[in-house]
């Protein structure tokens, strides 16, 4: 698989969709696909920078619970929806997206910048350069851009990667 992140925004029928598939790892998959393919209210795609984007919120880390609330939610931290292998899927409630939101643009990109160039090049998988650190701050840019909107408009979110 390709580990190709994405959000989608969710109004409150696409929310109650994924919700209701909670426990059914096939299905919820196949829910989403369903909403990635018609109109959901707004989506986010963010390739594999979600990776670099995750650790350098969450002090280096790639885990749901490392780093601190509500910078460890953007991404992985949310309430994961799918248990099984093969997919990553993260929700946020629309209260956790205006938290989310609110931190995002609030967010030090000093620090940011720092957090990248501390992250192990092993555990990040790829080189750390300025084209890597210029890859991940394009998508952060749209993924802050993202919650912004999502927050405004009253959406709920979701993360889906595959693994």
């Amino acid at each position: 698989m390709a580990c190709r992140g994405y959000f989608l925004a969710l109004d409150d029928e696409c929310t109650a969709l994924v919700l209701a598939e909670d426990g059914n790892d096939r299905r919820l998959i196949e829910v989403i696909k369903e909403l990635d393919m018609r109109d959901v209210p707004d989506q986010c795609s963010v390739d594999k920078a979600w990776d670099g984007i995750h650790r350098c919120l969450t002090e280096g880390k790639l885990g749901s619970e490392d780093g601190s609330y509500p910078l460890n939610a953007v991404v992985l931290g949310g309430l994961p929806l799918h248990e099984g292998e093969g997919y990553v899927v993260s929700f946020n409630t629309l209260a956790e997206v205006r938290e989310i939101a609110a931190a995002l643009s609030d967010l030090d990109m000093q620090r940011f910048t720092a957090m990248y160039w501390a992250i192990d090049p092993d555990e990040l998988g790829m080189a750390r350069d300025a084209a890597g650190l210029q890859y991940l701050t394009t998508y952060l840019a749209d993924v802050v851009a993202f919650y912004q909107r999502a927050a405004q408009a009253g959406w709920a979110t979701v993360f889906v990667v595959d693994q």
